[in-house]
């Protein structure tokens, strides 16, 4: 069940940010785009939301590496879609671990792997429908989740 909840929200994920760069025409880089649309300075994240955001990330490195064909349809007659598949993958390492770090975190403070994977999810879900949700919401969500992964220097 949990396996299949988290291909269908990287497939959304994925296909939306795939759609999103196609449709806008604009061919800045990831990194420039994700500059321009990134939140202002949210703090620190937490918890609950470093888990979340460490779940999709390694979700949708998982789903792409498990579906080739997922990634073959980036680089379809579009460069900077050619050019996500291995930012995807660098993301699911950091991703991974940001869920590392936050999964030792929650066990310290006595919650079970179960619920802190939980929690992360239902956090990442309140925020891709906050404001009614939709394309635009689900990339803040996804470039918020990029600085949360970024490492820091």
């Amino acid at each position: 069940m949990k396996t299949t909840f988290g291909a269908i929200l990287a497939g959304v994920l994925v296909l939306t940010a795939s759609s999103a760069l196609a449709a806008s025409g604009d061919r800045t880089t990831p990194a420039q785009a994700t500059a321009e649309t990134a939140p202002q300075a949210e703090g620190p994240a937490t918890l609950d939301e470093r888990l979340g955001c460490g779940v999709m990330l390694v979700t949708i490195d998982e789903v792409l590496q498990r579906n080739p064909q997922l990634a073959a349809k980036f680089s379809q007659g579009n460069s900077a879609g050619a050019a996500m598949v291995p930012m995807f993958k660098l993301l699911g390492v950091s991703g991974g671990q940001v869920l590392d770090k936050a999964y030792a975190e929650g066990v310290a403070q006595g919650s079970t792997p179960s619920t802190l994977y939980r929690r992360g999810v239902a956090a990442l879900s309140a925020k891709i429908n906050q404001d009614g949700g939709g394309k635009d919401q689900a990339m803040a969500v996804f470039s918020r989740c990029m600085s949360v992964a970024a490492p820091q220097s």
